[in-house]
């Protein structure tokens, strides 16, 4: 496992946080909602992952009254396996402590298969199904843990 060096993104990060985006979705988040969130239009955290000063992958997290909402979480490809999404959901682990919330919830692709695997090894539970909730018409799984995750 590598150990990536984790900080708050700020409004410089947005051309990382695109091209990774980019890279990890066949249908990325706009351009325009993550720079809207990083220049403080928005209530999400977004935390990055670095190593050597290039940022490899990065998370956002919400909150909606004593639940954390996991809103996305990216990690380039060549870099995946090596510990960094375990580290962000480490890092929102403890946010969502300090933030007083008693679980975690996020939507999943029904069709991906290894993030649904990576989300149950942290205690993730199906919750619910959402019926064409993906912009492509996929449906979304609704997946809840309580905190703290089983890291």
């Amino acid at each position: 496992m590598q150990i990536a060096d984790l900080d708050f993104c700020v409004p410089e990060d947005l051309k990382s946080l695109v091209e990774i985006e980019k890279a990890c979705f066949a249908v990325p988040w706009e351009e325009d909602l993550i720079s809207a969130d990083l220049n403080g239009g928005g209530t999400s955290l977004y935390l990055k992952a670095s190593f050597k000063d290039v940022v490899v992958g990065y998370g956002v997290l919400g909150q909606n009254d004593e639940s954390a909402h996991l809103m996305n979480i990216a990690v380039l490809p060549e870099y995946r396996r090596h510990g960094v999404a375990l580290q962000i959901m480490a890092a929102f682990d403890i946010l969502a402590h300090e933030w007083l919330c008693r679980r975690m919830y996020l939507e999943v692709r029904a069709s991906n298969a290894v993030a649904r695997a990576f989300y149950a090894s942290l205690g993730f539970v199906y919750s619910s199904r959402v019926k064409g909730y993906y912009n492509d018409g996929e449906d979304a799984l609704l997946l809840a843990a309580r905190l703290p995750l089983k890291l």
